[in-house]
């Protein structure tokens, strides 16, 4: 019984928002994000309609189409949310993914360096397919300085940070990058996504705080 109080103490802390920093978190707007990223540059920049923008429920967003200095295309999409409280959260690509039509599968965890806590930095790798299009599609959770691949660690950590430092802002990262040609280069692509998000990673901190 004492846990159950316990658990439901935090959590209606979590959704009341009394701690929340959303006002007091300094950012850079996305709409400032680079479009020179190294040997990425950007071709495209997308709006959402209305009802998709109301749909995302996000307060900051990016929806962009790099390319490289070979020709390798990204789609490169941030949803930013000040506060994921009060039904204002991530959307996740396991669901919208499928809910496009596209099958996901072949799912691989791609390990980075530690952070500065000390906490490991991850994301995730799936293969999704639609008729006869097959890209491979990045994702990870971002924010507080955390870096993270799964939803429920994730909205666990929101949880934690809430209780120690008032704050759950956060991003989702999705990156999509097409398979073209002879199946061999798909190692080459998938290195190739991977060399974006490591970019990424460098310079997100101004538009999604630490």
């Amino acid at each position: 019984m004492l846990l159950l109080l316990i658990v439901a103490t935090v959590l209606a802390h979590y959704l009341s928002g009394e701690r929340d920093n959303k006002q007091g978190t300094r950012r850079v707007m996305l709409s400032e994000f680079p479009q020179h990223i190294d040997k990425w540059n950007q071709i495209s920049d997308r709006t959402l309609g209305s009802g998709q923008e109301r749909e995302l429920g996000a307060d900051d967003y990016l929806s962009r189409t790099y390319t490289d200095d070979r020709g390798a295309i990204a789609y490169l999409f941030i949803a930013y949310y000040g506060s994921q409280r009060q039904r204002q959260t991530f959307h996740s690509p396991q669901n919208c993914i499928p809910g496009a039509g596209w099958t996901m599968s072949k799912h691989r965890l791609h390990r980075f360096d530690l952070d500065r806590a000390g906490r490991e930095r991850a994301i995730n790798e799936y293969l999704i397919e639609k008729d006869d299009e097959r890209m491979l599609a990045f994702y990870w959770y971002h924010g507080r300085g955390r870096v993270v691949a799964n939803e429920y660690w994730a909205r666990l950590a929101a949880i934690e940070d809430s209780l120690l430092i008032g704050r759950t802002d956060g991003a989702l990262i999705r990156l999509i990058v097409p398979l073209v040609g002879r199946d061999e280069r798909e190692e080459q692509l998938r290195e190739t996504g991977l060399d974006f998000a490591r970019r990424l990673l460098t310079i997100v901190e101004d538009y999604i705080p630490n």
